[in-house]
């Protein structure tokens, strides 16, 4: 870490009642995106679908992430695949959007690639010397799952996918969400930052006030327990808070293993690099943050309720009525990390002082700064990357 990126974050670096926030190049500069593409999201695990999403041989879904293109399927034999989305001829997506294929064919010159990634077929190609088709694959990527979610990563050799999940599985595999079905997906892009929306949902400090007239309603705990793990990760084993619906309570059947929870028993996690992680008694939500640039982002939801629920008839009054609370929550929230991108250029913009209350916010920050700055840049860090109550 240079002298000048030592002083730029060492106040950010200080105990949280003593911290201010990181300057806002962290937000704006093109050349930290670039960092972060290559230190994190070519080299981390990610989270891309549901296996539910690709319940037959043959379905698939694409992604382009970090302008990497990806096709995750599932092969005749019933195991997820994930590949390079690339033609090896020119290079050309050989599948785009989501739906079940027996093969993928390269609509630019037809080469012909199985769903093991294995090239079929190359018209005249026979008189090509040197060229194999029998020695031509796709090129294949490193998949984990994890309580019915599927993970991909970008590395050749990645950090065991059992290593990367060990801590999030020790909060929430009890959960058994394997057995969750998918009831709401949302989809939107934001003109900020990426890493503000993933502190915006670790962010309760402001929930009190620019939610107060939805979820702030509900929100009953202040002071949060946090437990801060290695590698940016974020913890809330409990708190108190309503569920996401036009009064608070319950409108769904409850998540089997959380039957004797309370009724307002709320928990969440931050699974870094970009994975936000909600449990109410009746559902879990799942909000993912992808750059697009320096200022741009999609942000990607996932809403799970029992199966009873998703398959019977209240399902639609349900997702209805969580939707339009949702809508609400999020349109506020976008209001604001847009409005804080806005700011990081202005001449006059000074990070202000944390609050006890943004202990979580501040541990994902430094986690950011360290991957692109090296393990240095926490030599002025407190020892709080344990589990301690906010005082």
């Amino acid at each position: 870490m240079s002298d000048t990126s030592d002083t730029m974050f060492r106040k950010t670096f200080l105990d949280v009642k003593q911290a201010s926030h990181a300057p806002g190049l962290l937000y704006n500069d093109p050349e930290v995106l670039q960092q972060e593409i290559e230190q994190i999201f070519k080299r981390d695990w990610l989270y891309l679908a549901r296996a539910e999403e690709l319940p037959n041989p043959g379905d698939y879904k694409t992604f382009r992430i970090a302008n990497e293109p990806i096709i995750l399927c599932r092969d005749e034999a019933g195991a997820i695949r994930a590949y390079a989305n690339m033609c090896l001829h020119r290079g050309v997506e050989i599948a785009t959007g989501e739906g079940n294929a027996t093969e993928f064919t390269c609509p630019y010159h037809g080469w012909l690639y199985n769903l093991d990634g294995q090239l079929m077929g190359a018209s005249y190609m026979r008189d090509s010397e040197g060229f194999d088709r029998k020695a031509c694959r796709l090129p294949e990527l490193h998949v984990g799952q994890w309580g019915g979610f599927i993970f991909v990563t970008l590395a050749k050799d990645p950090v065991p996918f059992a290593t990367f999940i060990k801590d999030f599985d020790e909060k929430f595999g009890y959960l058994n969400l394997e057995t969750l079905k998918i009831g709401l997906r949302v989809d939107s892009e934001l003109q900020c930052n990426w890493k503000l929306m993933v502190e915006n949902f670790v962010d309760f400090y402001h929930v009190g006030v620019l939610h107060k007239d939805s979820i702030g309603r509900f929100m009953k705990s202040v002071d949060l327990t946090y437990d801060l793990r290695p590698n940016g990760q974020v913890f809330v084993d409990e708190y108190d808070a309503g569920t996401l619906s036009k009064t608070g309570d319950l409108t769904a059947k409850r998540i089997a293993a959380l039957e004797g929870k309370s009724p307002r028993f709320s928990s969440a996690g931050l699974l870094t690099p970009n994975l936000n992680f909600f449990v109410r008694p009746d559902y879990v939500s799942v909000y993912t943050s992808w750059p697009l640039g320096v200022d741009r982002m999609r942000m990607t939801g996932t809403i799970l309720w029992s199966a009873e629920t998703i398959d019977g008839p209240a399902r639609e009054p349900v997702v209805s009525e969580f939707k339009v609370m949702l809508d609400k929550v999020l349109g506020e929230d976008f209001a604001m990390v847009e409005s804080l991108q806005n700011v990081t250029r202005a001449s006059r913009f000074v990070p202000g002082r944390m609050s006890r209350l943004e202990k979580g916010v501040q541990h994902f920050i430094k986690h950011s700064v360290e991957r692109l700055y090296g393990p240095q840049a926490a030599e002025a860090e407190s020892a709080d990357r344990v589990a301690d109550p906010v005082k």
